[in-house]
C-alpha cells in the first residue's frame, strides 16, 4: 500500500488540527481537565464537546451514507482519531467509535433507526458491560443472567471495570441466557437503558488516580427489541464488536504526542546549561522510541487501509492494538528514565516537569496490559486466529 496521504487527506488533517486547537485552548484545559475522571475531563465538558464533534460532522464521517454518515474512507476516520488522541481531546471513546460500528454491523433495523441518528449528533454516552468480578480476560465465564419474561428479558448480575458508566445513557451489556450450554454458547447481547429501575452504579479509586465504576443489575427489565443479534448467539456479537473496539483503540495519536513532548523537553536548555539531547545515551533512547512510534503508526494506517477496502480485519486489529499499547508503555518508561529524579513528581509539585504528565501516564497506562484483552491474550488471538497455531 501507499503510506503517503493524498492532498485531500492532508487537508482534512489540517482542518481537524485547526478545529481542536481552536476548541481546546490552554484556558479550556485549565478549566475542564479532571484527573479524577478516566478520560481526564469533566463529564459535563466531555458530553458538550461530543455534541460539538457531531455538529462539525466528525462523528460518522466513515459511516455509510445510508446511516447518515459521510461515506468517507476509513483513512479519514483514522486521521480524525489520531488527531483527537494527539490533542488529548475528550469524547473519543466507545460512544462514537466501536459501539455505533457494532450496531451498524449487527443491530436490528429498528436499533439502527433509534440510536444511530442520536450517536452521530453526539447526544449519547455508552458503557460496555463485558467484564465481571469472575470474568475478565476469560469473558466466556460471565455470569450475569438474562431470563425471558414475555416480551422482555430480566437481567440480574454485576459488571466490573465499567468505564464511564456513571455518565452513560445506555449500556452494551453481555449476558448469559442459557446457563446449561458450553461457555461460548448461551450468551446474548442487550442494549440497556441506564435509567431503568434496578440499575446501580458504584465507584472506586484506581492506582492511576481516577475513579472507576461497577454496575449492578437487580431484576432490570429490558425489552426483547433491545436484544442485539440472536438469542444465545452473543459470542459472535461480542467478538465482532471487539474487533471494532481494537481497531479504534489502535490509533497512534497518543504515541506521537508522548514522543513529541519528550523530544521537545530534551531540546530545552537546562538551568545549569546544556541540553539533554546532547547526551549520546539520550539520543539513542529517543531514536529507538522514534522507530517504535513510526512502526505503530504505519501498522495503524495499514489497518485503516484494510477497512477502506471493505474488509473486516480480525487478528490484524489485535496486532495493531498490541503494538500501539506496548509502544505506549515503552514511552512511559523512557519518559521516566529521561526525567530522572523529577520523574516521580506529580502534577501540582512546583518542581514537576511537563506538569507531571509523564508520571500520571505511567500509572494510568498500567491498564493497557490487561484491558481489551491484555498483552498475553492478544498474542494468543494473533497466534490462533491469524497464524492458525493450536491452542
Amino acid at each position: 500500500m501507499d503510506f503517503h496521504l493524498t492532498a485531500e487527506e492532508s487537508a482534512f488533517r489540517e482542518e481537524v488540527r485547526a478545529f481542536l486547537a481552536r476548541e481546546l485552548t490552554p484556558e479550556i484545559f485549565k478549566a475542564h481537565r479532571d484527573l479524577n475522571e478516566q478520560g481526564m475531563w469533566t463529564p459535563e465538558f466531555t458530553k458538550a464537546f461530543r455534541r460539538k464533534l457531531g455538529a462539525a460532522g466528525y462523528i460518522g464521517m466513515g459511516w455509510p451514507k445510508e446511516y447518515g454518515g459521510g461515506g468517507r474512507s476509513r483513512v479519514y476516520q483514522a486521521l480524525f482519531w489520531d488527531e483527537m488522541e494527539y490533542h488529548r481531546a475528550p469524547g473519543l471513546d466507545r460512544s462514537i467509535t466501536y459501539v455505533p460500528n457494532a450496531i451498524m454491523a449487527m443491530g436490528s433495523e429498528a436499533q439502527k433507526a433509534k440510536f444511530l441518528p442520536q450517536i452521530i449528533r453526539g447526544e449519547l454516552s455508552w458503557f460496555v458491560g463485558y467484564s465481571e468480578p469472575e470474568a475478565g480476560s476469560d469473558l466466556a465465564n460471565l455470569k450475569t443472567r438474562a431470563v425471558e419474561d414475555g416480551d422482555d428479558f430480566i437481567i440480574t448480575g454485576q459488571k466490573a471495570f465499567s468505564s464511564d458508566a456513571h455518565m452513560a445513557d445506555y449500556g452494551w451489556v453481555a449476558t448469559r441466557t442459557d446457563p446449561n450450554s458450553t461457555k461460548h454458547r448461551g450468551m446474548t447481547m442487550f442494549i440497556v437503558d441506564m435509567k431503568s429501575p434496578g440499575v446501580t452504579v458504584s465507584k472506586y479509586p484506581t492506582l492511576a488516580g481516577w475513579t472507576h465504576h461497577a454496575v449492578y443489575f437487580d431484576q432490570v427489565r429490558v425489552p426483547r427489541s433491545m436484544m442485539v443479534g440472536e438469542k444465545d448467539q452473543g459470542w459472535k456479537v461480542i467478538m465482532g464488536a471487539i474487533d471494532f473496539e481494537r481497531a479504534a483503540l489502535s490509533s497512534s495519536g497518543l504515541l506521537d504526542y508522548q514522543f513529541d513532548r519528550l523530544l521537545s523537553w530534551c531540546k530545552q536548555e537546562r538551568a545549569g546549561g546544556g541540553r539533554k539531547i546532547d547526551d549520546p545515551l539520550v539520543q539513542d533512547n529517543l531514536i529507538r522510541s522514534a522507530i517504535e512510534v513510526e512502526g505503530a503508526r504505519l501498522m495503524n494506517y495499514w489497518l485503516a487501509s484494510l477497512h477502506a477496502r471493505g474488509l473486516r480485519p480480525q487478528h490484524e486489529t489485535s496486532l495493531a492494538l498490541l503494538v500501539k499499547r506496548e509502544t505506549a508503555r515503552l514511552l512511559d518508561i523512557s519518559g521516566m528514565e529521561l526525567l530522572g529524579p523529577y520523574a516521580p513528581l506529580r502534577a501540582g509539585s512546583p518542581w514537576a516537569q511537563l506538569e507531571g504528565e509523564v508520571e500520571t501516564e505511567y500509572r494510568d497506562h498500567l491498564y493497557f496490559q490487561f484491558a481489551a484483552g491484555g498483552f498475553d491474550i492478544t498474542r494468543n488471538v494473533v497466534a490462533t486466529r491469524g497464524l492458525g497455531l493450536p491452542r
